[in-house]
């Protein structure tokens, strides 16, 4: 009998086996940029059948956390995607490969990741609608700091590093480069010019193309995607600003496909590396150079990861969930700015709400804390951080109104004094 469950037990398994000509496929990409590529695999594999996954960072390192899953292949720009699989052991070998894993290191200004290969890169910088920014009467941007101009409130849209890896990386180079505090300054200036916060990165490019709005911070790809289709749509790319990889890895699952290694073998290919730019995925290969070169800055991917929850969390209670504060305390500061004649008394109350406005409600001190940045979780049933990051979000409604408080009294002060 014990024999007989057994076969039974086989053959279940076996029937729900998944088949070794599947490749799945868990990418941060869209479907659409992949398929194409996809299509000219099974020229040379015809055999081979492809599941495509599309998730965000957060919901596909959840994925892979399962013991059980059957993804073989990981497609991202993220590169925390990768290091928990990296340091698990959960990666395929790529020696047969032979890539330069040096050249990269060297190209792309940062340690090579075991048994995860580059096979193409992008930059990332500012996208605009011509035709949205001539119908305004606003001038085209040319930095972060440009996007402060009061001209451009409500003219803006960016997304979240919450919901995308690549905005995480833009809000972690501004904070690299700037440092803390004046990058949190500048990141809350902005805000206070947002007309919204995407959900995706694709949402910014779709929201620019459709003349809801006139500009955004965007990955290159998605903007030259754009220019494709439409004349008005313009694009820059950010000066001191990190290159950003496209990684591609072989995953250990309970159902190993047969081809995994062979399909990123054809990703680093001549075939594709030659026709990536103009393919769907716009994508510069390895050798080749950008369209508009720029000065290019490293990015320290450690600190980056150890602080991810904080910047995430931090962006959502300062920025995300204060937009229309925001907006208001900005628009507020701006026209205090045109005003002459404060006394020295309303000049410090103006430079408080300035600072009430621009500062989050972690300090830089705090901010370097291991025990804050260990205890804080992305899952959203996690009820020490739900509780901690209800604290940032009450404290920056309370800073932004007392800015607005400070800046509607100091405008009726100044009526009232043109008015005798």
């Amino acid at each position: 009998m014990k024999l007989l469950y057994a076969v039974i037990l086989f053959l279940s398994l076996s029937s729900w086996a998944k088949p070794a000509d599947q490749l799945i496929i868990l990418t941060t990409f869209t479907a659409e940029s992949l398929q194409p590529i996809l299509k000219q695999f099974k020229q040379q594999y015809p055999e081979v059948h492809f599941t495509i996954l599309h998730r965000r960072e957060a919901s596909s390192l959840r994925l892979l956390s399962h013991d059980d899953h059957d993804i073989d292949i990981v497609i991202s720009s993220s590169r925390t995607l990768f290091t928990p699989l990296v340091e698990e052991g959960r990666l395929l070998p790529l020696n047969a490969l032979n890539y330069d894993s040096t050249f990269q290191q060297q190209r792309f200004m940062q340690d090579s990741i075991a048994n995860v290969a580059i096979f193409g890169y992008s930059g990332y910088g500012l996208m605009w609608n011509d035709d949205y920014l001539a119908k305004h009467h606003l001038p085209s941007p040319d930095s972060w700091e440009s996007l402060t101009d009061p001209r451009f409130f409500r003219h803006l849209v960016m997304s979240s590093p919450a919901r995308s890896g690549t905005t995480h990386i833009m809000v972690e180079n501004i904070l690299q480069h700037y440092g803390w505090k004046h990058g949190w300054q500048l990141l809350m200036q902005i805000g206070g010019n947002l007309s919204s916060v995407s959900a995706r990165s694709y949402g910014v490019k779709n929201s620019i193309a459709r003349g809801l709005v006139g500009i955004g911070p965007i990955i290159d790809s998605y903007a030259y995607e754009s220019q494709k289709l439409f004349p008005f749509i313009n694009f820059t790319y950010q000066p001191n600003s990190p290159l950003m990889p496209s990684y591609v890895a072989a995953v250990k699952n309970i159902n190993q496909a047969q081809h995994s290694i062979e399909f990123i073998k054809f990703l680093l290919s001549d075939d594709i590396q030659q026709t990536l730019s103009t393919s769907s995925l716009n994508k510069y290969a390895l050798h080749q150079t950008m369209r508009q070169p720029y000065e290019v800055a490293p990015l320290d991917h450690r600190l980056m990861e150890q602080r991810s929850a904080l910047v995430k969390h931090l962006f959502e209670q300062s920025i995300n969930y204060q937009l229309i504060r925001l907006n208001q305390a900005w628009q507020l500061i701006h026209k205090i700015k045109q005003l002459n004649g404060l006394s020295s008394e309303e000049q410090r109350q103006f430079n408080l709400a300035i600072r009430l406005a621009s500062t989050p409600p972690v300090s830089e001190t705090q901010s370097r804390n291991p025990i804050l940045r260990n205890s804080l979780s992305l899952s959203r049933g996690d009820i020490p951080t739900a509780q901690l990051t209800q604290n940032w979000r009450t404290t920056m409604t309370e800073q932004l109104d007392q800015a607005i408080r400070i800046c509607e009294q100091l405008l009726e002060n100044h009526e009232s004094k043109r008015m005798r």
